[in-house]
């Protein structure tokens, strides 16, 4: 009855749930792609979440035979986690044999049924549990819950995913996708899927809506010129994401300016074969949701977005060749599905390469080069390649260096530890404003989403929009041959007390001298710790009058940074004689530079330079005259 069943090993990839059939050697191996159909499966699974973290996972799976050609006797495995333990599984006949062992950054689990599912139609229900720590993740104020996307790869007949978090842990502030039903049960939140919400990726899920982090940063800066150069540091900028609270910036620079990208620039001095140790110490607290209302991006910013650049050879034949392909034959896709076409394609044909990171000489790919070898990839080339993608759509994007928090470096790598510790992409949304996604750790994770949402784990510590490769980031500056821990970030449950402090100084000739041009020049300096944001200056006088009118627009100026110009002022006429005060405000404070007008005939060095204009004319009168007197007296004699 049975000679034509052939016994299979049914091979289950947990972060796929895609059935992989393995045929005995007496099956022709041109049936093998079929012979992946001739199972379908049904599951519920319940991540249930202790107050440790700890995941308990129970997976109750109905294996269906829609064949009568072959029998199933085992199971293998691959789960997406490296902190698997008490793994079991039991069908009605009680428990079954399992081993498991781990490769890379999955574990592998072997199950053995009690019996074998045996002619058309027949099915068996069983039951596989295990606990892991990978799945739930306390990080400073927040707890992170995560659970890997399904695939209809095989015959995936349902799945239905129940997530159970302790109330202790707050109220989710972020869940992606959107769950069918939640509930509160029991002292739990219950967050019910279905497999249509969990085919193109996992579940993410935040209890808490803000992150703090403490830094420590050291920046060791060199001239070998011959002369004396003026230089900058790259430090963390306030992004839409994250606000930064500098504690101390020890030398203190010259002055913190921001540039296009956004970044703060720190600059110094510094003399022919001199070195300087910078010491950066501040926090950070970082958000869910962004804090820019009405985000816009300029024009001349959105050409430069957009353009190709040395790791980013977005106008590249192979690039443009790669994108046609991504995109189909739709140029009328929006935006927004352009660009994650591109991620999905960066996350699902790009192979996370470990051993690169053993090399102390890590060489930069860019994108054309990993679009050739895609075995090869760190954190970089994921970015690059998003970015240059994305900007031959004509979507503006950039490449984000910092910090990534992580406690399972496997899962969620930090590439360049001895460079920048992660890079990531953004892009630019129209309505959004720019938004982080991270396709490394979406690849090496095999599938949890970072598109659709991002994490409070990523603090950037520099922004390279208008270059690929400027300005470096904190933990990339060391002198030559010297290696160093040059970076140091804790999470922290404190959180940060701060501000702007201003100080502004009006400088002007006083006493000034009425009916003649007199010019202001007005520093504004922030001596206090995060950010003065953009606003209006105010200057007022009673008399005098301010040309060019009385309000200043200032930019962002960082902690620790300074700006300045110079105003026009005058008086109406040429006789004035007063005290006056010239204020600026800016916001509620005021600052007050008191003066004194005077007629131009009643300063003290007036009646010197009329006496002296004086002499002037009458020595060249009398020049004039004695010359002619002369010249007169000399035609006299010669006429005779």
């Amino acid at each position: 009855m049975f000679k034509k069943l052939f016994h299979i090993t049914l091979s289950i990839l947990f972060l796929l749930f895609s059935i992989n059939c393995t045929l005995s050697n007496s099956f022709a191996a041109e049936n093998l792609s079929a012979a992946k159909q001739d199972f379908g499966t049904s599951y519920n699974v319940t991540y249930d979440v202790g107050e440790d973290g700890v995941t308990t996972v129970s997976e109750k799976i109905t294996l269906k035979n829609l064949t009568s050609q072959y029998y199933a006797s085992s199971f293998k495995l691959i789960i997406g986690a490296t902190q698997i333990s008490d793994i079991k599984a039991s069908d009605d006949g009680g428990l079954m044999e399992v081993n498991s062992k781990q490769e890379n950054s999955s574990t592998v689990i072997n199950v053995k049924f009690n019996q074998q599912v045996v002619g058309l139609g027949k099915s068996l229900s069983w039951t596989l549990q295990f606990k892991s720590r990978d799945f739930a993740e306390k990080i400073g104020k927040v707890w992170e819950v995560r659970a890997p996307k399904v695939s209809t790869s095989t015959n995936l007949e349902s799945y239905n995913l129940t997530i159970s978090v302790p109330l202790s842990f707050g109220e989710p502030t972020l869940i992606s996708p959107i769950p069918r039903s939640q509930v509160t049960s029991n002292g739990k939140v219950l967050l019910s899927f279905e497999k249509p919400q969990l085919i193109s990726s996992g579940v993410s899920a935040n209890f808490g809506n803000i992150q703090l982090f403490n830094f420590d940063l050291a920046y060791h800066l060199e001239n070998n010129n011959l002369v004396s150069i003026l230089t900058n540091i790259a430090l963390p900028p306030d992004t839409a994401f994250q606000d930064i609270l500098f504690q101390k910036i020890d030398p203190k620079p010259l002055n913190v300016t921001l540039d296009d990208d956004g970044n703060y620039l720190a600059w110094y001095r510094l003399s022919r074969g001199q070195r300087v140790d910078v010491r950066v110490l501040g926090s950070s607290r970082l958000y869910t949701d962004s804090k820019v209302k009405n985000p816009v991006l300029s024009d001349s910013l959105r050409k430069k977005y957009t353009q190709s650049d040395k790791y980013w050879e977005k106008d590249n034949p192979e690039i443009s060749a790669k994108l046609a392909e991504i995109l189909g034959n739709n140029p009328k896709l929006e935006p927004l599905k352009k660009v994650e076409l591109i991620y999905r394609y960066v996350v699902n044909n790009l192979k996370y390469d470990s051993t690169r990171l053993n090399d102390d000489n890590l060489e930069r790919l860019g994108a054309v080069t990993v679009l050739n070898n895609p075995t090869q990839a760190v954190c970089m080339e994921f970015s690059d390649l998003f970015i240059a993608l994305a900007r031959a759509a004509g979507i503006p994007a950039r490449e984000l260096d910092g910090y990534a928090y992580t406690s399972n470096s496997i899962l969620r790598p930090l590439s360049l530890s001895k460079d920048i510790l992660h890079a990531w992409p953004q892009y630019w949304d129209d309505k959004k404003g720019w938004i982080m996604v991270d396709p490394t750790w979406e690849n090496t994770t095999g599938g949890v989403d970072y598109f659709s949402k991002f994490d409070l784990s990523h603090l950037v510590f520099a922004i390279k929009g208008s270059s690929s490769t400027q300005p470096i980031a904190a933990g990339s500056y060391k002198y030559f041959g010297v290696d160093s821990k040059d970076v140091a970030v804790m999470l922290s449950d404190v959180d940060f007390l701060g501000g702007p402090k201003l100080d502004v100084n009006l400088d002007i000739a006083n006493p000034l001298l009425a009916g003649f041009p007199g010019k202001l020049k007005v520093t504004v300096r922030n001596t206090g710790n995060s950010v003065l944001s953009s606003r209006d200056l105010v200057l007022k006088s009673s008399k005098l009058l301010i040309v060019g009118g009385d309000k200043q627009r200032l930019g962002d100026i960082p902690a620790f940074g300074s700006a300045a110009f110079d105003i026009n002022i005058r008086t109406k006429s040429l006789f004035d004689s007063y005290s006056d005060q010239i204020i600026a405000q800016l916001g509620t404070e005021k600052f007050i530079k008191d003066i004194a007008i005077k007629p131009f005939f009643a300063f003290a060095v007036v009646p010197i330079m009329i006496a002296a204009m004086i002499f002037a004319i009458s020595a060249i009168y009398l020049a004039v005259l004695g010359f002619h007197f002369y010249q007169a007296r000399g035609n006299k004699k010669k006429n005779g």
